[in-house]
Formats: structure tokens, C-alpha cells, sequence
């Protein structure tokens, strides 16, 4: 999967103006190139956890659509962990055909990393930030 830098920003933003929260969002393209971020709002904000009602996801995923694109990527942000999805991210993940994107503020920059998940597991996905 690849992003550019811009757009990588925008989420790295989204996660810093969320903290001590994570933060969450979609990320949507054609062809494994993310092409545009949709931040969400985590409607119950927590270090630990994050939360977007069906209604939001329904209606981002309709606009997402719309664009003609379809979605690559959930993202969401790890305030104060590494960038691995905990037993909980994992049991939430709900499309074996969408990757889980963490960005961590653990670290100096924010490190991220893309995994692919099913059935409860988890495997490295090769993750591309810059312009082609």
C-alpha cells in the first residue's frame, strides 16, 4: 500500500489533535494508492479504545463509494503503545479485504505500520509513505 506524504500527514495531524485519545479515520484509493483520508470522530474518547457509531461508518463508506473509490485502509492511533494491533483491534476489525493502519506518538516522529488481519491474526504489510 502506498500514501503520500501529504496525505500521511493528515493523519499523523488527526492523531496529535485526538490526543491523549486515539484517533480513527478511513483511507480510501484504487489499486493499493491511497488517494484520500476521512479522519473520524472518536465518539468515545479514550487512550485505549476507539468508537464510531454505525450511522458515521455507513455514511463515509457511501461518500467513499460515491468517490468512485474503495477502502484500503482503517486507521486509527496508538497515543502511547507501538504501532501492533492489541487483542481488542483485532477482534474489531471488521473486513478481512481492508488493512489496519496504526500510527503510534510513542515515539519521536510517530511511527506507523500496515497489517493485513484474519481470523484474529495479524501479518506486516508492506506500507510505502512519499510520492511515488
Amino acid at each position: 500500500m502506498r500514501i503520500a506524504q501529504q496525505l500521511y500527514q493528515q493523519m499523523v495531524d488527526h492523531g496529535y489533535t485526538s490526543l491523549p485519545n486515539e484517533a480513527c479515520g478511513m483511507a480510501s484509493g484504487k489499486d493499493g494508492q491511497i488517494e484520500q483520508v476521512w479522519p473520524l470522530v472518536n465518539e468515545r474518547p479514550s487512550p485505549h479504545r476507539f468508537f464510531v457509531s454505525k450511522s458515521i461508518v455507513f455514511s463515509t463508506l457511501e461518500a467513499i463509494e460515491q468517490s468512485g473509490q474503495q477502502v484500503l485502509a482503517i486507521y486509527h492511533t496508538h497515543p502511547g503503545t507501538a504501532p501492533v494491533p492489541s487483542s481488542y483491534d483485532l477482534q474489531s476489525h471488521p473486513d478481512t479485504k481492508v488493512k489496519m493502519l496504526i500510527i503510534s506518538y510513542k515515539f519521536t516522529p510517530p511511527r506507523s505500520a500496515c497489517y493485513s488481519v484474519l481470523s484474529g491474526r495479524y501479518v506486516k504489510h508492506p506500507f510505502h509513505i512519499g510520492d511515488r
